[in-house]
């Protein structure tokens, strides 16, 4: 949690014991720090990164150098705008090519919303060609363009970097599907990328993004953050959003509440949204616009022989250099049968200082942070 995220929150928990009913705090709310009395600013200035639902908006705009025409939405968890994003995939999409380095809770919003709605997902197999026959960019885009012709796709659904630290060529990918084939809806899901790596290519290509605060942004409370601008199907997408304004069972209440606000339509029914994480991710914001961090980290060029390791037995296993990001997976070389199950595997790489996630296999997922301290 970065400390201006921190302190945020700390003092937005102040604000909500000791001003629980403010007169000041709907303006607070959509103006931002600014627009408080001197008083409130005295007493709560861990809030002073808060600029309001615009602002915040503007914030998140910036950190990925998107145009003033891109929207962004704020909600209480990505997966409400996976499904958003999926409903508005399938109003013009029949087949959606997938690859299985989707997250799987993603990819069964993603399939759900398929069966629903009459469509399908068409998923390629993509990991073991890159983590084991040193795949390059232009490979996979050459394979993943032949394969949504082959397969009659007319949809797209990507991560931009998947949870395992593989960086997708999206830009490239995308203009190999469009030499051969019709391409009416690129969804990226940019969780493990947003403030991690630059997200030019997604912006270049993707008719919607959908990403989060709490990783790799330093909020630590999550908050689902939605982008969308491509001129080819932002109404479609924006006549969507106008019943974000009518809140519906099922309907994430922070991304209803924070659409009213902007738009000064509060219908005073609408159900109660948490609003903590609102505030840690705009101290959030403000860190990494003021330490420019992501591109810090994409530049360090740290040394993964200062990754703290349970034993010698475990080794990197990188993709080709055009694929890799700050994630780093790394095997162990024991027989199959030594090889622990993943709770021991991340409880092992604790005793030796470092925090990883185990999966199966004897695999373990390191995050490289900008000076490599695990």
């Amino acid at each position: 949690m970065t400390p201006a995220a921190k302190d945020a929150q700390l003092d937005f928990v102040r604000l909500s014991a000791e001003e629980p009913s403010s007169l000041y705090f709907e303006q607070f709310l959509r103006d931002g720090f600014s627009a408080w009395p001197a008083f409130y600013q005295e007493r709560f200035p861990g809030l002073r990164t808060w600029t309001g639902v615009s602002g915040l908006k503007e914030s998140i705009r910036r950190l990925v150098n998107a145009g003033d025409d891109w929207q962004v939405l704020l909600a209480s968890r990505s997966l409400s705008l996976v499904y958003l994003a999926s409903s508005c995939m399938f109003r013009v999409c029949r087949n959606v090519l997938a690859t299985d380095l989707s997250w799987p809770t993603y990819e069964q919003a993603v399939e759900a919303k398929a069966r629903l709605t009459g469509n399908r997902i068409t998923t390629i197999p993509l990991r073991e060609h890159i983590l084991c026959r040193d795949w390059t960019a232009d490979d996979i885009a050459n394979y993943l363009g032949g394969a949504f012709a082959a397969h009659q796709c007319d949809g797209l659904f990507l991560p931009a970097v998947d949870h395992l630290g593989i960086r997708l060529p999206i830009r490239k990918i995308v203009e190999q599907i469009r030499e051969r084939s019709e391409l009416r809806f690129t969804f990226i899901d940019a969780a493990q990328a947003f403030c991690h790596v630059p997200l030019g290519d997604s912006l270049a290509a993707a008719d919607f993004i959908v990403a989060g605060s709490h990783k790799w942004m330093g909020a630590y409370l999550p908050t689902g953050i939605g982008l969308f601008g491509q001129r080819q199907t932002r109404e479609m997408v924006e006549r969507r959003m106008k019943g974000l304004r009518r809140m519906e069972p099922g309907d994430d209440p922070l991304l209803h509440f924070t659409e009213q606000l902007v738009a000064a339509e509060l219908d005073g029914h609408s159900e109660t949204a948490n609003l903590n994480s609102l505030f840690a991710c705009a101290g959030a914001a403000f860190h990494q616009l003021a330490t420019d961090s992501a591109a810090a980290a994409l530049q360090s060029g740290q040394s993964l022989a200062m990754v703290p390791r349970p034993s010698g037995d475990w080794i990197p296993r990188r993709p080709n250099a055009s694929l890799r990001s700050q994630i780093v997976l790394f095997e162990s070389q024991k027989s199959r049968s030594e090889r622990a199950c993943p709770e021991l595997i991340r409880r092992a790489w604790l005793d030796s200082g470092c925090i990883v996630t185990g999966y199966p296999g004897g695999r373990a997922r390191v995050s490289l942070p900008a000076k490599c301290a695990c």
